[in-house]
């Protein structure tokens, strides 16, 4: 590479920030000889999500070592609460609630957005420039823009869908800390589920249905009935992802401008992340678009099979909802099917030595033996 790089990022969300840190990141490793600097455009018009959002290790560790903050004392700035596991309430048949612990040396973390976005803008790791970006090629001087713009204004014909029984969400915080709640609570309900995410000063709440399904009226009395909140937001989305990673000459999409899977087991950030270092890998090692693309449309793709997984137990309820989740097309690749079987062969201690045909135990997109484990035998072989 002859001259140092000039970076871009267009947008001051979770995509965007989890992508600056990245690459400031890859700037430090490299001794700054290959990224001339970055540069955040953003907006202060566009609100950030304003749900607590969850980590995996990955984007916990990125945060800690960057911003240079404590997650876990009084220079927690992000708010940050611990993340050590994810409970499942009311799924599967025979076991009512199915527990799935994150080791210790795995802790992630649950955060919240906009205190993470103002930390990231006031870092002094970046030249930071507020304004609204229409036309990323022709607006910005830099040699890789990553557009971060979130799902809004999209062409739908450069997108496919993604298959999920979800398309809305009604959301409602209630304020006060719950001590007690140091994990993610994802509670399957006669609609689909809900999520119960713990804040530094409050907890998050999205219930998540499907409006062909149940209609609106009735999703929001079952919400009020089940968890005792009022409602103070509510909206619907598409399952989609783009065509292609690349957009124009210059431009790289992430985040929701790239695509959106309803998650379950919070990995939105952590595939943000694995999106910005699939395209470092065109940048630094001259990979081919086309074989990134691929690579990052598999991620997804794998994504979507394992959440899909989850549907095919059912829940403890017989409702239209999960008649409808369990009749979903679901069809596991080879690695997938590889994965689930090695499972099966090995104890918990064995998991995390074994590494038999080439498997490393974090290859099927952010999940190891151990996540397929914990599902198979406490949901489907109970």
């Amino acid at each position: 590479m002859s001259r140092k790089l000039k970076i871009a990022i267009v947008g001051a969300g979770n995509a965007a920030c989890v992508t600056a840190l990245l690459y400031s990141s890859y700037s430090r490793f490299y001794g700054n000889d290959l990224i001339d600097k970055i540069t955040i455009y953003h907006d202060p018009s566009v609100p950030i999500e304003r749900v607590g959002q969850g980590t995996n290790v990955t984007i916990t560790n990125l945060i800690r070592q960057l911003l240079k903050i404590n997650l876990f004392s009084e220079e927690n700035t992000i708010k940050a609460t611990t993340k050590d596991g994810i409970l499942y309430e009311n799924w599967g048949k025979k076991n009512k609630n199915v527990f799935h612990e994150f080791p210790l040396e795995f802790r992630a973390v649950h955060y919240v957005p906009n205190l993470f976005s103002k930390m990231v803008l006031e870092s002094g790791l970046f030249e930071v420039v507020e304004k609204n970006i229409t036309d990323t090629e022709t607006e910005i001087d830099a040699d890789y823009i990553f557009d971060c713009r979130g799902k809004n204004n999209r062409d739908p014909a450069l997108y496919n869908k993604l298959t999920n029984p979800l398309n809305s969400v009604i959301l409602s915080r209630k304020e006060g800390e719950d001590p007690k709640l140091n994990y993610t609570r994802c509670v399957a309900t006669p609609d689909g589920w809900t999520f119960v995410i713990p804040n530094h000063d409050s907890v998050s709440y999205g219930y998540l249905y499907n409006n062909k399904i149940t209609d609106f009226e009735t999703a929001k009395k079952n919400f009020i009935d089940i968890f005792d909140v009022v409602p103070d937001g509510d909206f619907s989305f598409e399952n989609y992802i783009a065509k292609s990673v690349w957009y124009g000459e210059r431009t790289i999409l992430n985040g929701n401008r790239l695509c959106f899977l309803e998650p379950l087991e919070a990995t939105s950030t952590g595939f943000y992340h694995d999106v910005a270092r699939s395209v470092w890998d065109h940048i630094c090692y001259g990979v081919d678009r086309e074989v990134c693309n691929k690579k990052i449309r598999k991620n997804m793709k794998q994504i979507e099979t394992f959440v899909l997984w989850h549907y095919q137990s059912g829940s403890a309820y017989e409702t239209p909802f999960w008649k409808y989740a369990r009749s979903l097309s679901f069809n596991p690749d080879e690695t997938f099917k590889l994965y689930l079987s090695e499972s099966r062969q090995n104890d918990y201690i064995e998991l995390n030595v074994n590494r038999k045909k080439g498997i490393n135990g974090n290859e099927y997109s952010q999940w190891g033996l151990q996540s397929f484990k914990v599902w198979d035998e406490k949901v489907f072989s109970a």
